[in-house]
């Protein structure tokens, strides 16, 4: 079951999902760039590097930056992502999606926060219809990687 956290900012969004997995195989998941992209068959996608910055092409929706930001494995992940590849991805315009992984009753607790909603969109109608569609993009990303994670996918 995938938890929400609630929040009247306006800029993040947090959820959360119990995985029966180890917390290693979970990372090595969520520590892929752009492994959020898709509609969870990666033959779909596209990924290459160009420089620090991977880009997902996931036609037809387009290409998406990712840049990785921090890592301190098996616990934290970090990403920025935007949605044109020619822009440089740093705070204003870009999203920032961090991965915390903790164990939890013999499995893992993943947890997404995404950010920067305000500075990238200023225009509260145009961030609240990003807010809403990246809700509902986390909430299918999130069972994905649940099914992998459980599956043993990719090992």
């Amino acid at each position: 079951m995938i938890t929400s956290v609630a929040d009247t900012s306006q800029d993040r969004i947090e959820r959360e999902i119990q995985i029966d997995a180890p917390m290693e195989r979970v990372f090595r998941l969520v520590s892929e760039p752009g492994w959020f992209i898709g509609d969870g068959d990666p033959g779909k996608t596209t990924t290459t590097r160009e420089g620090d910055v991977f880009v997902v092409e996931f036609p037809p929706y387009g290409r998406f930056p990712i840049l990785p930001v921090k890592s301190d494995a098996p616990h934290y992940v970090s990403f920025r992502g935007g949605d044109d590849p020619a822009r440089p991805l740093v705070e204003g315009t870009s999203t920032l999606v961090e991965f915390f992984l903790s164990e939890r009753d013999g499995g893992t607790l993943l947890r997404v926060v995404e950010s920067g909603f305000a500075a990238l969109y200023p225009r509260a109608e145009r961030r609240a219809s990003a807010i809403e569609g990246n809700v509902e993009g986390w909430e299918i990303q999130l069972v994905f990687a649940k099914q992998d994670a459980e599956s043993g996918r990719g090992e």
